[in-house]
């Protein structure tokens, strides 16, 4: 098994999205990312001095299943607005049950999702008959590449050449595939055993990445401010995904936006809708958190996609009990129309 996705901007707040297994008693990954990580606690949570992993000895992915053959062949997507749902994390051949992301709540588009690999070209055909799309993290969890110096390229690109000689061109061409997520939280020494990821290291990323799937977006989960300085050819996308704490959302915007522009990278946004909510927010879906109420959502939601310049808009994270909410679903439904009256374009560099 094969687990690609949400390894999606710089730096935590001890939130990192680690697809290595499941939480023990939720489908919920904390994530957030800030470019100075701050802290919910008094202390940092520690650097972890736990041995390295072994160099990964999965074995090679099993022939992968085709597009289901009762079906007729599926017809060009037609993709309007820019991208926008969840992270959703399972784990394995579960993962079957969340794409295309239009199956978990009709107001969604995309997904940023771990895919079983025996089974990705199938859940392909399925978001293309869905007209949804999905932005996929092929090395996987970060703790298969990352050793006691911190990152291990030669590592991530073995994880990544597992799926070299899969035929996804076509998903590519027609937009089911929104982007490559390349890494998430580069610039957080808590995820990298003390260390970060240079700008460098993740230009080469971005560069492999292109020298596999040239028309493939590279999108990393980082803010512009932790990326600048360096002259990106191969990157494509930031992210800045925003939490109450940071303070007034117009300058979160408009600070992460003019930071982009300046290195020519294209910005995905987004919200923390399950742990940024802040004193304002609903409680009762993560521990110690409170998620973002309805009027949240719709409203730093709208102001997020009242700036033109974003190419996706990808919240963290599901939560079943959460999105059913009439209230929540609503306020969903209200920014996927937004979302939807943008022109369809591509996180791209430049």
């Amino acid at each position: 098994m094969v687990l690609f996705s949400i390894t999606v901007s710089g730096c935590s707040n001890g939130e990192h999205l680690d697809l290595s297994e499941a939480p023990p008693d939720t489908t919920l990954l904390p994530g957030d990312s800030t470019i100075t990580p701050p802290s919910d606690s008094a202390l940092p949570p520690p650097v972890d001095s736990s041995p390295p992993p072994p160099v990964d000895s999965s074995p090679p992915l099993p022939p992968p299943l085709g597009p289901d053959s009762t079906l007729p062949p599926a017809p060009p997507p037609v993709h309007t607005g820019i991208p926008f749902g969840p992270f959703v994390y399972t784990k394995g051949s579960s993962t079957q049950s969340i794409i295309p992301a239009s199956k978990l709540n009709s107001g969604f588009t995309a997904i940023v999702a771990p895919v079983y690999g025996p089974t990705l070209l199938r859940q392909l055909d399925a978001a293309r008959r869905s007209n949804d799309r999905v932005l996929l993290a092929f090395a996987g969890s970060s703790r298969l590449y990352t050793d006691a110096d911190g990152f291990n390229m030669s590592r991530w690109k073995a994880r990544v050449d597992r799926f070299r000689s899969m035929d996804i061109s076509s998903y590519i061409a027609d937009g089911t595939i929104l982007g490559h997520f390349i890494m998430d939280e580069p610039a957080d020494p808590v995820n990298w055993n003390g260390h970060v990821v240079s700008p460098a290291e993740i230009e080469e990323m971005a560069r492999y990445s292109k020298e596999i799937w040239p028309d493939l977006p590279a999108i990393i989960r980082a803010w512009p401010s932790y990326l600048k300085g360096y002259d990106y050819q191969y990157l494509d996308a930031a992210w800045a995904q925003y939490h109450t704490r940071m303070g007034s959302i117009e300058d979160f915007i408009s600070t992460n936006v003019r930071q982009a522009r300046e290195i020519g990278l294209g910005l995905v946004g987004g919200l923390n809708i399950l742990a940024g909510g802040g004193q304002d927010g609903v409680g009762g879906y993560m521990a110690g958190k409170n998620s973002m109420s309805a009027s949240q959502i719709r409203t730093l939601g709208a102001k997020y996609l009242d700036e033109p310049y974003i190419c996706a808009f990808l919240m963290w994270t599901y939560d079943s009990n959460y999105v059913a909410r009439p209230d929540i679903s609503d306020a969903m439904a209200d920014l996927s129309n937004k979302a939807r009256s943008y022109p369809n374009q591509k996180c791209r560099n430049g």
